[in-house]
């Protein structure tokens, strides 16, 4: 019984260091392209992944401000068989990505100010607009043919745009308990706008 609970109790928290999900940026720093593992960073960028390691820092204030100019395709799949077309390509763009990181080291302490986009950061465009929005459009076609209406092509004018951003600022005290331990205390408060645009129109079929 008692190696079941100690299980559990293993289990549980190796699950909750996934609290971030996947939806969480990881790309905080501009550093995070030469390193695309920060967790152990004892720069001004650990404000984010490492918060502890501030009190390794000498003494005095530091500042940084950094951006990320971020532009990438997307391509969706699908294979549903009555669409057009098995790929929706969407152009992804971030123009601004920016971390702003501040902290103060005195003594054994250190306190610290983040703020950057902890989720989200830019808009995608998809000319073509997405499988979701089509399969309805193309069930038309098998529709029609169930009803012994000879069919086999349709279109649509089909176009979305989706923007969504999770701003997060945070806040907290380091503090070094010896030179191989330290601790931190803080809080985030995330603010998310999310906003989306689109259309189905001009459906047309060939019975």
């Amino acid at each position: 019984m008692k190696k079941t609970f100690t299980l559990f109790i293993a289990v549980t928290f190796t699950l909750s260091l996934f609290a971030g999900g996947i939806v969480t940026n990881t790309n905080q720093s501009a550093s995070y392209i030469r390193m695309m593992i920060r967790d152990a960073s004892l720069g001004i960028d650990a404000v984010f992944y490492n918060p502890a390691g501030l009190t390794l820092l000498e003494d005095g204030f530091y500042f940084s401000v950094n951006n990320q100019t971020i532009f990438q395709e997307q391509i969706i799949s699908n294979a549903y068989p009555f669409l057009n077309t098995n790929e929706y390509i969407g152009d992804i763009s971030a123009p601004l990505f920016p971390g702003i990181y501040a902290a103060y080291k005195t003594g054994k302490f250190a306190f610290s100010l983040g703020f950057n986009p902890i989720g989200g950061g830019g808009s995608g465009t998809y000319n073509t607009g997405l499988p979701s929005f089509e399969t309805g459009v193309s069930n038309l076609v098998p529709m029609l043919l169930a009803n012994e209406i000879p069919t086999d092509k349709y279109s649509a004018d089909i176009f979305f745009e989706g923007q969504s951003i999770f701003w997060g600022l945070q806040a907290g005290v380091s503090y070094q308990i010896n030179d191989m331990i330290s601790v931190y205390a803080g809080g985030r408060y995330v603010m998310a706008s999310n906003s989306y645009k689109g259309y189905i129109r001009d459906i047309k079929i060939n019975p």
